[in-house]
């Protein structure tokens, strides 16, 4: 046995095993090769919600809203075609759902975000005009925002169900029932995108923003804001 154990120190001192090492009779972990900088960087997302972007979500709501009412005025009551005024309106979460946290890719000294649609922004290092960490506001109110929609979002569905059902007995053609239901399926989806825009806020206690020069503001939520702020510096700990 003592022959053993001599053997399996001298394997561990062979560098047999080289991301172990034997310190004060205990086994401890060496970094390993594929633990590169790049590997530790921290999760992290952005929210950039920009001039052009507030410029295409109100005109894509407007538009919604004006072919819904003109197909509401202009097809008549007893065609199918009527039930597209309810379809038009789900553009409105979409384009929401479209303008969400985006996804970053951190390097030193330099960020990149990437944006479906559109082209990705990058942010030098150079550019950065300014840097504070702030508390996160959708983390303390979380549980508040939580409630509000258990509570908000059955009665908003339930009230328009009871609508339908009641344009039923009316005798309304089904077609235009389905267009108003419609409607408010479109309105539960715009309520579910924000909350889901809310919710993977959440867990974040800060926030760190950053304005550059170009007077672009950008808003980065991660679990470690200075890990993050040392990346963009090229620093160094």
């Amino acid at each position: 046995m003592p022959e053993c154990k001599k053997s399996l120190q001298k394997g561990w001192q062979e560098g047999n095993y080289p991301f172990f090492k034997m310190e004060n009779g205990s086994i401890q972990l060496n970094p390993s090769p594929m633990d590169t900088p790049e590997s530790r960087i921290p999760k992290v997302q952005v929210s950039l919600f920009d001039f052009w972007a507030l410029i295409i979500t109100v005109f894509v709501s407007i538009i919604s809203f004006i072919t819904s009412l003109l197909v509401w005025a202009y097809i008549p009551e007893d065609s199918f075609l009527i039930i597209f005024s309810g379809f038009v309106i789900f553009l409105i979460p979409l384009i929401f759902f479209l303008n969400r946290l985006n996804t970053v890719e951190v390097m030193s000294g330099k960020i990149t975000i990437k944006r479906p649609l559109r082209k990705p922004v990058v942010v030098e290092k150079e550019d950065i005009r300014q840097i504070s960490v702030t508390r996160n506001e959708n983390h303390s109110l979380r549980w508040l925002i939580r409630l509000f929609y258990v509570i908000f979002l059955p009665f908003y569905l339930g009230e328009g169900i009871i609508k339908a059902l009641r344009n039923l007995e009316r005798s309304f053609p089904d077609y235009i029932v389905l267009s108003l239901f419609l409607v408010r399926l479109a309105g539960v989806a715009f309520f579910l995108v924000l909350y889901y825009n809310v919710e993977i806020l959440a867990p974040y206690q800060q926030t760190l923003k950053i304005t550059t020069n170009s007077n672009l503001n950008l808003q980065f939520f991660t679990e470690e804001p200075e890990k993050l702020v040392t990346i963009l510096k090229n620093e160094t700990k």
